[in-house]
């Protein structure tokens, strides 16, 4: 009998695709009709912008829009992150890449009908060459960790994604955290108002079920409902959870045993409990940490006693907690400030249209609770 695969179908890291991308199917839905549009040769409708706190899932969609659009041979994709273009002039460099140097004239490049030696003459304007790639095949430009870029690379971008994107088929999408909107705020563009945008939180227990019993029966193993109920829970439905609970129920059952075993049951699940803690509790303590160099645990064990009572806070509640941790001696401008760096940390976040704030991993407050002492 052939054994299953030891690791397992789960993928609990940084931008796995998971096997079973559960509960986005409204982003997905949206995501396709945009690259349909630019696959017919036309300007999509607007940008798109996916934000949430870490560990939503947002690369792994990034990483599934890039599958899905790279299936079609009439597709020009490029998956970019601001490491890469640090500045204006890299940006372009990957739009007309030095790298076909070789290939073309040994002095200069000559890509699109632009002719640039690198090094020696100035770059073409982004703009340009932004629309000689799209005029050439219908470009999608898929942007991570939108929140760390540049703010002039960031800007000359945003500016010329409108321009090109008015008249020619190239569609930008752009993900980060929370405080992207203050990011591109701070770029003088008007683009977060236009863009479509999605908010990547938490799955509801049905996702968070499905993500969980897809690849299982794929496997063909089985999962019982109080199980899959209780991981589904206790990982709050929180994504990186969710597959840290995957990761843990399968190397418990797929170990040399009969096949008989070879099913989830809430048994398995309290055996792989201690396990999948220890993983957990090791996030939390990097997310503490943060915190902690931050000087913000005092502020962040107020905002945790404040969500005890209530799943959502309004402005007005989230300043009086932060105020508290602070002190209330404390200026409108540190409150300000601070308020700006749990929305950057994802310690809360608002998903919605309305002022309400959520907290990012709700289960993380129960532990800065635990650790930090009032």
């Amino acid at each position: 009998m052939t054994m299953p695969e030891p690791l397992g179908p789960f993928r609990a890291g940084p931008g796995g695709l998971p096997p079973y991308l559960a509960g986005r199917e409204s982003v997905q839905a949206a995501c396709r009709a945009f690259v349909a549009e630019v696959r017919r040769g036309r300007p999509p409708p607007r940008e798109i912008v996916l934000y949430g706190p870490r560990g939503n899932g947002k690369t792994a969609l990034l990483v599934w829009l890039e599958k899905e659009a790279a299936t079609d041979s009439g597709l020009d994709v490029i998956r970019l992150t601001p490491a890469a273009i640090r500045t204006e002039t890299m940006l372009v460099e990957r739009l007309l890449p030095v790298s076909w140097r070789q290939r073309l004239a040994p002095e200069r490049i000559s890509v699109y009908g632009i002719t640039w030696r690198p090094g020696e003459n100035r770059a073409p304007p982004l703009d340009v060459a932004l629309a000689a790639r799209a005029e050439k095949k219908p470009l999608v430009l898929v942007l991570d960790e939108a929140h760390t870029l540049d703010a002039g690379v960031g800007g000359a971008l945003l500016n010329a994604s409108q321009q090109v994107g008015r008249e020619l088929p190239f569609l930008l999408v752009l993900a980060g955290t929370p405080d992207l909107q203050s990011r591109l705020g701070a770029m003088n563009v008007t683009f977060w108002n236009r863009a479509e945008r999605h908010p990547i939180g938490r799955l509801d227990p049905r996702a968070a079920a499905a993500a969980l019993q897809k690849p299982l029966e794929r496997e063909g193993i089985g999962i019982d409902e109080d199980a899959v109920a209780h991981m589904g829970s206790d990982s709050h439905g929180y994504p990186y959870f969710v597959q840290l609970w995957g990761e843990a129920v399968w190397r418990q059952v797929c170990t040399p045993a009969p096949e008989a075993q070879r099913r989830i049951t809430r048994a398995v699940v309290d055996a792989a409990q201690t396990a999948f803690d220890r993983r957990r509790n090791g996030y939390y303590l990097e997310r503490y940490d943060e915190l902690m160099d931050l000087e913000l645990l005092p502020v962040a064990r107020a905002v945790a006693d404040a969500f005890e009572a209530r799943s959502l806070l309004d402005d007005a509640q989230l300043t009086a907690a932060v105020r508290r941790g602070l002190g209330e001696a404390c200026s409108p401008e540190r409150v300000a400030q601070t308020r700006t760096a749990l929305r950057h940390l994802g310690y809360v976040w608002r998903p919605d249209t309305e002022p309400k704030w959520e907290a990012g991993i709700p289960s993380l407050m129960d532990y800065v609770q635990a650790y930090v002492s009032v």
